[in-house]
């Protein structure tokens, strides 16, 4: 049987009989009071306020149905208004949103106002933003799944294996790194044209506009050694391999000619590595390396590189000495070498 009984004695009597008119905690039906029997409903025309509202029964529930808005009509001493409190675990069987509208198409974002905790995973459809000068805590955290085509920045998969971990006030002090997990330079060391000697191997003299090889000049070049036709004289000098030596180590030359080759131009060279760390010993000879051939490429600059054999012998603080002269270039009309720098290239840890 179904009835609508819309009165005012209905909403009368229910605040009569739950809202305590009645001094003792008694239970009282009203559907059998107002006449009615089980699975009768009331329509209300107006507000129904009680003290306290329970919907189900234990072990069987029930449904309120809310078809609006959940509201705290109070406020506190200061007047702002007091939240919804639920007192109880919650649980919901469809999707939390915020605004009229469910998904991201608005511009009102769920809002979690305070700290928040997540038993499980969290899957997230969509990009993780953090403010600007955040943390984000990753201690004992393994991360997969990243390429080198991921990272930005300069970054790297490489740079990204590090042992230690650094803070914003990190210094290296404690020097944290091996050697291996930082990446080695090629650094250099340069000489002055002026610093050379000619016939180094015999009697040597400083370099001049007079000498063999004579020191030339161009303008928007600057200054060269220059070696003419059926010149052999050498020239060279000394260094000390630099204490940040790692691997490798040779010489360098940036050379022009003065027109094209008409049959052929070498540079010869040689070197003696005198050890001064753990067994010291001057060299007793110069090692004859392989000449290295002079471009036809005149008017531009190129760069020959002479490798020493005994590389591998070279260590930091070693007395590398050099010298350089010139080879089959006894041809009719051969064009004049001019040499504007040369310098000593290696591998230095950092």
């Amino acid at each position: 049987m179904r009835k609508s009984l819309i009165i005012t004695m209905v909403v009368v009597s229910s605040i009569a009989l739950t809202a305590g008119i009645v001094s003792a905690a008694t239970e009282h039906n009203v559907t059998t009071s107002l006449g009615g029997v089980a699975g009768d409903f009331f329509d209300i025309d107006g507000v129904v306020k009680v003290d306290s509202l329970v919907v189900g029964q234990q072990s069987i529930g029930g449904v309120t149905f809310f078809n609006g808005t959940i509201v705290n009509s109070t406020t506190d001493a200061t007047g702002a208004d007091n939240p919804v409190t639920f007192g109880d675990n919650v649980r919901i069987d469809g999707r939390i949103y915020r605004g009229a509208t469910a998904g991201t198409a608005d511009s009102m974002p769920f809002i979690v106002n305070d700290n928040m905790e997540v038993s499980g995973n969290l899957a997230v459809n969509g990009d993780i933003t953090l403010a600007s000068n955040q943390t984000l805590n990753v201690a004992d955290t393994t991360i997969t799944g990243l390429s080198t085509d991921d990272l930005s920045d300069g970054s790297t998969l490489t740079n990204s294996d590090a042992v230690a971990t650094l803070t914003a006030d990190w210094v290296n002090t404690a020097y944290p790194w091996a050697a291996n997990e930082i990446a080695d330079a090629t650094r250099v060391v340069p000489m002055s044209l002026s610093d050379f000697y000619t016939d180094a191997d015999n009697a040597p003299a400083d370099i001049t506009t007079l000498t063999t090889p004579s020191l030339g000049y161009k303008a928007s070049q600057g200054l060269f050694l220059q070696y003419i036709e059926d010149d052999t004289t050498d020239f060279g000098g000394q260094l000390i391999v630099p204490q940040d030596y790692a691997s490798g180590g040779a010489f360098k030359m940036a050379v022009d000619t003065s027109g094209a080759l008409v049959t052929d131009w070498n540079v010869d060279w040689q070197v003696a590595i005198s050890e001064t760390a753990g067994t010291a010993a001057w060299s007793t000879s110069m090692a004859n390396e392989a000449a290295v051939d002079v471009p036809d490429n005149a008017g531009t600059p190129d760069i020959l590189t002479f490798t020493p054999t005994s590389q591998t012998d070279i260590s930091a603080g070693d007395v590398l000495f050099f010298n350089f002269w010139p080879d089959s270039n006894t041809a009719a009309g051969e064009p004049n070498v001019e040499i504007y720098s040369v310098w000593f290239e290696y591998t230095a840890t950092q």
